[in-house]
């Protein structure tokens, strides 16, 4: 090898240790493949996690995550970032890859968990339950605008939920959902 190549290997090689993350990241986003099947409740969601559990938290357009707003970021159970959907209806994440829980609410602060803080809930306990006020840093009895009031609202399997996140159960391939809706 001449003298002359060697900085030039270096430095190639220096390139692309720098760049390896953004590498796998953009072939980990090149990968995902999204499930289409609207009467599926993993409508949107990647095709790897079918038959999983899955948490979705999406975020009203005049109130975006500050990480999570460009599509829904979809999130492995490690933490890692499998993919973003730009085209779901709306903006926030999914979390998802899920087996055997069996109650709504340890699935639910688990799986919020493994975003490192990002989806961070926050609750209240009374004698109905626990009562979800924010989630990732949205607070729904602080949102304002042409409504009385708002809150978080739970979707189980697509369909709102006739119990509370504490009386939840759960089975395999449930998707669990929050939104925010208003009165």
């Amino acid at each position: 090898m001449s003298d002359s190549l060697k900085p030039l290997s270096v430095l190639a090689v220096i390139v692309l240790i720098l760049l390896a993350p953004t590498i796998r990241d953009a072939l980990r986003e090149e990968a995902a493949t999204y499930v289409n099947d609207s009467e599926s409740s993993h409508d949107g969601l990647p095709e790897s996690w079918n038959n999983a559990q899955v948490l979705c938290v999406l975020y009203p357009a005049d109130s975006p995550h500050s990480k999570f707003n460009n599509g829904v970021t979809m999130v492995e159970t490690d933490g890692t970032t499998l993919g973003v959907n730009v085209d779901f209806n709306g903006t926030g994440a999914c979390v998802g890859g899920f087996e055997g829980y069996t109650e709504g609410m340890p699935f639910f602060l688990n799986s919020t968990n493994v975003t490192g803080g990002d989806l961070e809930v926050a609750y209240d306990v009374s004698e109905w339950g626990s009562y979800v006020h924010t989630i990732g840093g949205l607070n729904a009895n602080e949102l304002t605008g042409n409504f009385s009031g708002a809150y978080w609202e739970l979707l189980h399997n697509g369909e709102i939920s006739m119990v509370g996140i504490d009386d939840l159960i759960m089975s395999e391939g449930d998707v669990i959902l929050w939104q925010i809706a208003t009165w």
